[in-house]
């Protein structure tokens, strides 16, 4: 029997569970500071500004009402008006009901007269006709009014790919969209890929990783899981002697019994699977299609040997399981896709800088280019780098090298650079732009005009100066200064979606004028 407590041991002994919640809160709070104490660890920070608002809005359970977001989302920026709000949320739920089915529409054209830039100029659009992808009506560009910058017509290669899409003259226009956490949830870049898809023809989800570096890394319209046994190699630290982090930069080493699944979700289908890896020396992979074991793959390659394999089926939804089974293999990851149209591959990862592309191996990037050779690659960085000091000289002699890299030699390739969205900062109790961010913005529209890319004014788009701080106000923005809420996101995605069919629709409007685009066939 235990000793009776005395007086003096009582609180000690017995004390209250508020004291313990206190003790746990201590210590929780404690640790998330750790990142924030030396700069070496601020690939961990996740909220960059310290503000009471979701703190506020958890107590309160508060969301500004319908009158309020669209009142605010008019005085954010002309082209956010509450039409655009609306158009967002109207043509995803639209898409939801059956995205996934959307094929390619046979171009209702009238036949080339003959070959050459003169006779299909002739054929192109001249009147209103909903099955014809290539028209671009003024409701599907509502009241936007910033637009891609291109004065040298770098997209020509990305037009002509839609364009040669939708007469049958190949199966799929590829899009890489490199970025960080604003890509790395799939937010954005699902509203863009769904919308194009809707217009071009569905090509599958297209390419995810074995898992990435944070849990912020999501996919939608897939189901993804990995096992324990995997250890990932990324290229923001630069942890592969050799350099090898595949197509989106993070790579997953696993032995025996290292799992990964991959299959579509929702209404979404797919009717091939394409895993790619590294060989770490001899290695069998068992796979498993819809449950049922399918040929194993038997790795024997030198160590170094980059590989990939293919499975088809029926278009429909499924799910494939890989198993390493015996030896140890770095896989790369895997992409979803089906016979025909757009796809839209989302490779953004949290904390990601564009200059950390220089830390991979350039032949072994080349060589996973070439695999899934795009036609249009996005560069979409910024907000960390403006945590960095980096003059102008160097930020612009790393970046065009990473541009050069991931366009891999390919003069085909078109590049369009996103400059950087607003990030706001506290300054006598406002919400303004971090000047670092301005000045990251300037260097990057540099940078596409010395890198022959295209350029896309995100700050203008939102508004300009201190829109982050509107944005939040209006629900558009988290109260972090930095990052889009979901409904933010689905008026970024459209937002980039009308850019591209300007675009697409100016350089019709001069197909008499433009010379011929060289594009190399597509598998």
């Amino acid at each position: 029997m235990s000793d009776p407590l005395t007086l003096s041991e009582f609180p000690a002994r017995c004390a209250p569970p508020w004291a313990h919640l206190a003790t746990v809160l201590v210590v929780v709070g404690s640790a998330s500071l750790v990142p924030y104490a030396h700069p070496g660890l601020v690939d961990w920070r996740y909220w960059d500004r310290f503000d009471a608002a979701p703190l506020e809005r958890a107590l309160t359970l508060r969301a500004p009402d319908a009158d309020e977001t669209v009142a605010l989302a008019q005085d954010v920026a002309p082209p956010l008006v509450a039409e655009t709000m609306e158009l967002a949320g109207a043509e995803l739920d639209r898409l939801a009901g059956g995205p996934a089915v959307v094929r390619v529409p046979k171009p209702a054209l009238a036949p080339p007269a003959g070959e050459g830039a003169e006779s299909e100029a002739a054929t192109l659009p001249g009147a209103a006709t909903a099955a014809n992808p290539l028209l671009v009506a003024d409701d599907v560009l509502g009241d936007q009014s910033v637009w891609i910058e291109d004065p040298d017509a770098t997209l020509g290669p990305l037009w002509r790919g839609f364009e040669e899409l939708v007469r049958q003259r190949r199966s799929y226009v590829r899009i890489a969209h490199y970025g960080d956490s604003h890509a790395a949830n799939d937010g954005i870049t699902n509203v863009t890929r769904l919308l194009l898809q809707r217009r071009f023809g569905d090509g599958g989800h297209g390419f995810t990783l074995v898992q990435g570096r944070t849990q912020w890394y999501v996919h939608k319209g897939v189901q993804r899981s990995a096992s324990d046994g995997w250890r990932l190699v990324n290229f923001l630290t630069g942890n592969a002697k050799d350099g090898a982090y595949g197509y989106g930069g993070v790579a997953a080493d696993g032995g025996a019994g290292a799992a990964y699944t991959l299959g579509t979700a929702g209404t979404h289908t797919a009717s091939r699977a394409t895993l790619t890896w590294r060989s770490l020396g001899r290695a069998t992979i068992a796979v498993a299609l819809d449950g049922k074991p399918r040929k194993m793959v038997e790795i024997s390659t030198p160590v170094g040997t980059d590989g990939s394999e293919t499975w088809a089926f029926p278009d429909g939804k499924h799910t494939i399981t890989w198993t390493v089974k015996a030896g140890r293999v770095r896989v790369f990851g895997a992409a979803l896709e089906r016979d025909r149209g757009v796809v839209y591959d989302s490779l953004g990862e949290v904390g990601a800088r564009g200059t950390r592309w220089l830390n991979t191996g350039e032949a072994h990037l080349k060589a996973m280019l070439a695999q899934r050779p795009p036609d249009l690659v996005i560069l979409n960085y910024g907000g960390n780098e403006r945590l960095d000091k980096v003059s102008e000289s160097k930020y612009l002699e790393r970046m065009s090298r990473v541009v050069a890299r991931l366009r891999s030699g390919r003069a085909t390739t078109a590049c369009l650079v996103l400059g950087p969205s607003d990030h706001g900062i506290r300054q006598r109790g406002q919400i303004v732009s971090d000047p670092a961010v301005l000045r990251i913005h300037g260097w990057q529209r540099t940078l596409a005009r010395q890198s022959g890319c295209a350029f896309f004014d995100t700050l203008a788009f939102m508004g300009g100066e201190g829109a982050m701080g509107r944005w939040h106000k209006s629900g558009l923005g988290w109260a972090d200064y930095s990052h889009f809420s979901p409904k933010g996101e689905q008026v970024m995605g459209v937002g980039m979606y009308r850019a591209l069919m300007k675009g697409l629709r100016q350089w019709q409007a001069t197909a008499a004028q433009r010379q011929p685009v060289s594009v190399p066939p597509h598998p």
